[in-house]
């Protein structure tokens, strides 16, 4: 049996990474219904835990690009990137391809190609 992570990492999450826990619910595509149940069972889903993961992963990358600037960070994740069809980063983390997307367009910043 796969069991995703417990609930609790969000708020440890939430105290690393420069983001509200709304901002992660919906950033994992956890709906406020999804939210109260994962906080009666105590787990995240194993897709929310892989989105929680990704999400760390996209910030640990762009906290590099912004030499550990956690401000510029979260200011970037959050607004539309047009390198990402003017997309938010934060907002494609729900599928791999688009938090594959995100990775490249974050590695692109950081070798100085900006189409």
């Amino acid at each position: 049996m796969h069991l995703g992570l417990p609930f609790h990492c969000l708020n440890r999450i939430a105290n690393i990474l420069p983001v509200e826990r709304k901002d992660i619910s919906q950033a994992i595509g956890l709906s406020p219904a999804s939210h109260a149940r994962r906080v009666k069972t105590g787990r995240f889903s194993t897709v929310e835990s892989d989105r929680l993961i990704a999400l760390i992963a996209v910030f640990e990358n762009a906290l590099t690009l912004f030499e550990d600037d956690v401000t510029a960070t979260t200011e970037r994740m959050s607004s539309p990137a047009r390198g990402l069809g003017s997309k938010r980063p934060v907002e494609m983390l729900r599928t791999s391809v688009e938090t594959n997307a995100v990775l490249d367009f974050i590695g692109r910043l950081q070798r100085g190609v900006f189409v």
